[in-house]
């Protein structure tokens, strides 16, 4: 969870000029899913955008919230009396989240003397000459797909950390100290966490706004790679692999030791029989 730097707070609050303008992003991730369809019968507000994927709101010019079908949500200039209404009703929408929620907070200047078509990305903010509402999709996205990825690495740390303390429990002492419920329990929420990643943060190529404009292409590139959007899939990406082969070898174990128990009880059902057999002769 990452918070507003002191740079961008003191850049926000510089005061707006015909020349520049400040607008604050800020951005959560609530949940695995959101059910958009629901979601779009509350708001109150004008809908601008609406797919199975996104839902954007319209509070006032340049003042929209974005809201992802894989558990985020960016309020572009947005008060903060509305982003608190809007949470709370995403949170009785959304499908139970395994830890908590992870935020973030980006920033947006626009200034007039770089020129329409001018845009510099950097890791707090991006400057531009000219701000549009395809600008504003584009960087909202990418700043919910890290929102995402910051969510999606601490729950694979989480699980990474448990599977350690199973193989340490096992190097150590030769046996599983959890139950054999517990494991199957773990077994179930590394498959799911694996089936979740896959599923919501697949998500990097370019939007079709980019694919006719030079300008927003530049900008989503740049901002992608300045968010190291990229490089942190990968990085949960090979964390799960670790698990995977982790929950891989655990399955193996506990087949292995039901299919020794059912031998050994085969072995004494046919003991039995043979002890009775001679009783009985």
């Amino acid at each position: 969870m990452s918070e507003i730097s002191p740079s961008i707070s003191s850049q926000a609050n510089e005061v707006p000029t015909p020349d520049y303008q400040a607008y604050r992003i800020t951005a959560a991730h609530v949940a695995e899913r959101l059910k958009l369809k629901e979601l779009r019968e509350k708001v109150s507000h004008p809908v601008e955008d609406f797919s199975n994927y996104e839902l954007v709101v319209k509070f006032a010019e340049n003042s929209y919230a974005c809201i992802y079908n894989y558990g985020s949500v960016v309020f572009f200039n947005v008060p903060d009396a509305i982003q608190v209404k809007y949470l709370a009703i995403l949170r009785e929408t959304k499908e139970g989240s395994k830890i908590g929620d992870t935020t973030d907070a980006y920033l947006v200047e626009t200034k007039q003397d770089l020129g329409p078509t001018a845009n510099q990305v950097f890791f707090d903010r991006v400057t531009m000459g000219k701000l549009s509402y395809q600008k504003i999709k584009i960087i909202s996205m990418l700043v919910a797909e890290s929102t995402a990825l910051d969510y999606y690495d601490i729950l694979i740390e989480n699980l990474l950390e448990h599977a350690t303390l199973i193989t340490k429990r096992l190097e150590r002492q030769g046996k599983f100290i959890e139950g054999k419920e517990d494991l199957l329990k773990f077994v179930g929420m590394c498959l799911s966490a694996k089936q979740e990643i896959i599923s919501n943060l697949y998500i990097v190529d370019s939007p079709e706004e980019t694919w006719d404009s030079p300008e927003l292409d530049k900008i989503f590139h740049d901002l992608k790679t300045m968010l190291e959007i990229d490089v942190r899939y990968r990085a949960v990406e090979y964390k799960s692999k670790i698990i995977q082969e982790s929950i891989g070898v655990i399955t193996d174990l506990v087949k292995t030791k039901r299919e020794v128990m059912l031998e050994m009880i085969i072995i004494l059902l046919i003991a039995f029989e043979v002890v009775a057999g001679f009783f009985r002769h």
